[in-house]
């Protein structure tokens, strides 16, 4: 028999789970003070994937956690795809906000995109249901 975890329990999985690659990624990089932050930033990609993942209701919020998941998430692709050659920190807050737009659009396309699906599953009868 196959017991459901409850929502609770994923919350702490996700925002925990996702926390810890972020504290991992940024110990590596910044020590002490880049694995806090790092750990924070991991933590609240790991909220937004629960929230994208558990949401079933078709609700305009879906767009909005899918669109600022991936934001986070570009900033960091976008420092570690956009690092300049010579570091500067004018030059890195480009990357990242380059990086943060482009994750911004593209969840914000994911989003619309799943909004419709759901939109479209709750608008169809169930084959349950008597007319």
């Amino acid at each position: 028999m196959v017991r459901q975890v409850s929502w609770t329990t994923r919350w702490i999985l996700w925002t925990a789970g996702v926390g810890f690659a972020g504290f991992l990624i940024g110990g590596i990089g910044g020590g002490d003070q880049g694995s806090v932050l790092g750990f924070v930033w991991g933590a609240c990609i790991g909220y937004g994937f629960r929230s994208i993942f558990n949401n079933q209701q078709a609700t305009i919020r879906v767009v909005v956690y899918w669109g600022l998941t991936l934001a986070l998430i570009g900033t960091f692709f976008g420092l570690v795809i956009g690092a300049p050659v010579e570091p500067s920190v004018a030059k890195e807050t480009v990357a990242g906000a380059i990086g943060a737009a482009a994750g911004m659009l593209s969840g914000s396309i994911i989003g619309t995109i799943q909004l419709w699906r759901l939109r479209r599953k709750s608008q169809t009868p169930q084959s349950g249901s008597v007319a």
